[in-house]
């Protein structure tokens, strides 16, 4: 925007005395000074800078009012740091009572507008007395027009929350230590904010891909659609732990912020609560007061070594399972009071039914239900106690309680794009279609370098809803197929009417499951799938790509 289209501070060209009453913070600005005050005249105290960026704002409603015209209305061309503008805004948002950002809006990448919705008068005519926000006009065709004009003039797109990417913190630990912490602190820094809806938090799958740190910070702002990152490095020598963090702005790589932390080990959690804190308070958000109370310095162990197993895991085979599985069982013998040992094995057994790999003389799935809810327990709060049950509870079949589950944890972190791709396997067999794809984008938002799993959902539940060129242009994105996505590769080519490409993809199936049949695939295809009649299409896609009646 043209500086020269603005009125701002330092131009002083005001024919008018405007008043605007703002009924969420119950205020009154009048544009003239900045000045705030309330209904009974007392003036609300705001910083000189501060108020001189609601003046700004005021004379310019509607308008975008970019970075670079704050720096030179407001600190008369001075160089200053972007946390000084967002400190300022966080203080009139919070003076307004602007908490849902609809009065004053962020503009990403382009800076801030100010939408006045208030009747306003001239002081020079005599008139006194505050303005309502919404007036009532005597005539019926008054208010239609009223109505109209504000639905035409004024800009109707939210421009949402600020955008935070974690980025992996560098290890430079020494040997034999370097790994032992893997991403704890990251992955604890991105739980935390996510909790918040004030910020939306990049999934780490997303912000995890560029751990090397070669590419430039603006690059990967670009990238992931971030305002904000935090990086920085961990360093751990067997008893105490050195983390440094810096908060940069995505869109011209400004440092706003940078600490050091050096605690024992058994501090974790409480250096991921003083970061978040710091992160937020640059950012301008007065949000932290409920961050939860941290558990005993013991659960730091149990988490770390369910973020060990987990990373075994990423080879997946029955000798890595049984690594992790022993690693897992630990934490529930000497950690009994913490929810991770539970959550790890529970997680665990879910995964080894699904391979064959648990004693078949024990009900793995029974067993695993009964130490996710002794999680859930343990840790209400905490979202994975709500993930893992839902797992768990889905497993058997249950997927109206998982669906429970599944939101839950959502909302206590709704950056875990895993999370969010799962709930939406209960949500296609309950035939809850259109809600499964609105939770998958919701996913694709959060994690805009998603993987395969996401794009597999996404083609299963356009499959169900027979938009099957959606489905078959999301599932031919993958980068690597999973053996079982053939199938609903296959079924997207029968709805299309592609038979030789679905036998195609069913053959590449069959090839690496050569005892699967159509009667250990109805284990796959419910009765209960929903809306009826969903399994026997499926099962008749399954059968037309060539999958085999009964194996001899």
């Amino acid at each position: 925007m043209s500086k020269r289209k603005l009125t701002g501070p330092a131009q002083g060209k005001r024919r008018h005395v405007k008043i605007y009453e703002f009924k969420n913070g119950d205020v009154i600005l009048d544009v003239s000074t900045g000045a705030l005050s309330d209904r009974s005249g007392e003036a609300v105290d705001l910083r000189p800078q501060t108020r001189d960026v609601l003046r700004l704002l005021a004379e310019n409603p509607g308008q975008t009012v970019g970075k670079e015209v704050f720096a030179q209305e407001v600190w008369g061309g001075r160089q200053v740091g972007s946390d000084s503008l967002v400190q300022c805004i966080a203080e009139i948002r919070a003076a307004l009572g602007d908490e849902g950002r609809a009065i004053l809006q962020t503009v990403p990448r382009k800076g801030y507008r100010l939408i006045l919705f208030e009747t306003s008068q001239d002081r020079t005519q005599g008139q006194t007395g505050p303005f309502r926000q919404l007036v009532i006009l005597g005539s019926g065709l008054a208010v239609v027009l009223c109505v109209a004009f504000v639905w035409i003039a004024w800009p109707k797109q939210d421009p949402g929350p600020e955008v935070v990417a974690v980025l992996p913190l560098a290890d430079l630990s020494a040997a034999p230590h370097k790994g032992y912490l893997s991403d704890a602190v990251s992955e604890g820094i991105i739980t935390e904010l996510a909790r918040f809806p004030q910020f939306k938090v990049i999934a780490r799958t997303s912000s995890f891909q560029f751990r090397d740190g070669a590419r430039d910070i603006r690059e990967i702002g670009d990238v992931l659609s971030a305002d904000y990152l935090v990086e920085g490095s961990q360093q751990f020598d067997g008893d105490n732990l050195r983390v440094t963090i810096q908060l940069i702005d995505a869109h011209d790589g400004h440092h706003l912020y940078a600490d050091q932390f050096d605690r024992g080990i058994e501090d974790l959690f409480l250096i991921q609560d003083e970061i978040v804190r710091q992160v937020a308070s640059v950012l301008g958000q007065a949000i932290m007061d409920d961050l939860p109370r941290r558990a005993a310095s013991r659960d730091v162990d149990s988490r770390l070594r369910g973020m060990q197993a987990r990373q075994i895991m990423t080879q997946f085979n029955h000798e890595n399972w049984t690594r992790a599985m022993a690693l897992e069982q630990t934490s529930l013998r000497e950690e009994p009071q913490s929810p991770w040992g539970y959550i790890g094995v529970a997680l665990m057994l879910v995964n080894g039914s699904f391979q064959g790999w648990t004693d078949p003389e024990i009900d793995a799935l029974a067993e695993a239900a009964g130490l996710a809810r002794k999680a859930l327990r343990i840790a209400p709060g905490n979202y994975m106690s709500h993930y893992t049950l839902a797992r768990v509870v889905s497993a058997q079949g249950d997927n109206r309680e998982a669906l429970i589950h599944y939101q839950r944890a959502a909302e206590l972190n709704p950056s875990d794009s895993i999370v969010l791709i799962a709930m939406s396997e209960p949500l296609i067999f309950t035939g809850q279609t259109d809600r499964a794809i609105e939770v998958l984008l919701a996913a694709k938002a959060v994690d805009p370098l998603h993987g395969d799993w996401l794009r597999w959902q996404l083609g299963a539940a356009y499959w169900q809803k027979g938009d099957c060129e959606k489905g078959l242009e999301e599932m031919k994105a993958m980068t690597n197929p999973p053996i079982p996505s053939r199938k609903s590769l296959a079924a997207l080519y029968i709805c299309l009417g592609r038979l030789e490409e679905a036998r195609k993809e069913m053959a590449e199936f069959m090839g690496a499951r050569p005892n699967h049949d159509l009667t250990s695939e109805i284990r796959f295809a419910p009765s209960t799938w929903k809306p009826e009649g969903m399994a026997k299409r499926w099962l008749s896609a399954m059968a037309d790509a060539g999958m085999p009646a009964r194996q001899d």
